[in-house]
């Protein structure tokens, strides 16, 4: 058997298309997911949607639209469902907390409701502190290949 791969630019729009390292492909294998920061490399947290692009087509639907100055990015998604799990920064950030390791967050939205995120970090960041709770940020999440799990890594603050 003769396989003969071709390749095809699907996205043509003139600003950044991150594809996070793993979990880029929706569930039935037509869409994938990306962020629009502006750093090629991916290391400015900048970006401001989270997006898919359908493989076939080219057609661009925005999933997410991060506001009050909070930036979103490195999203995956979820192995059955037609959910999408990516880091958000902090909102109307300041001179003292701004987007940090510590001060971002995981949410998840629907595909077919757009821009209502659900937080998926239980955490406090101020006194009284809940046991159990995180205090600081997460980052890349990735579901198990049930969807019933999410694991992440761990920014302390």
């Amino acid at each position: 058997m003769q396989i003969i791969a071709l390749e095809k630019q699907i996205t043509t729009q003139n600003k950044g298309h991150i594809l996070t390292n793993t979990g880029v492909w929706s569930p039935d294998s037509n869409w994938i997911v990306y962020d629009t920061r502006s750093d090629p490399s991916g290391d400015v947290f900048d970006g401001s949607t989270i997006e898919v692009v359908n493989i076939h087509t080219g057609k661009v639907k925005v999933l997410y639209h991060s506001t009050n100055g909070a930036y979103c990015g490195v999203a995956t998604f979820h192995p059955h469902d037609n959910k999408v799990v990516f880091i958000l920064g902090p909102e109307r950030p300041t001179a003292d907390w701004q987007y940090s390791a510590s001060h971002r967050q995981g949410v998840i939205v629907d595909v077919f409701h757009p821009d209502i995120a659900i937080n998926l970090d239980a955490r406090d960041l101020t006194p009284p502190f809940t046991p159990g709770a995180l205090r600081g940020g997460s980052h890349v999440h990735v579901w198990d290949a049930n969807g019933e799990w999410v694991s992440f890594t761990y920014e302390d603050h």
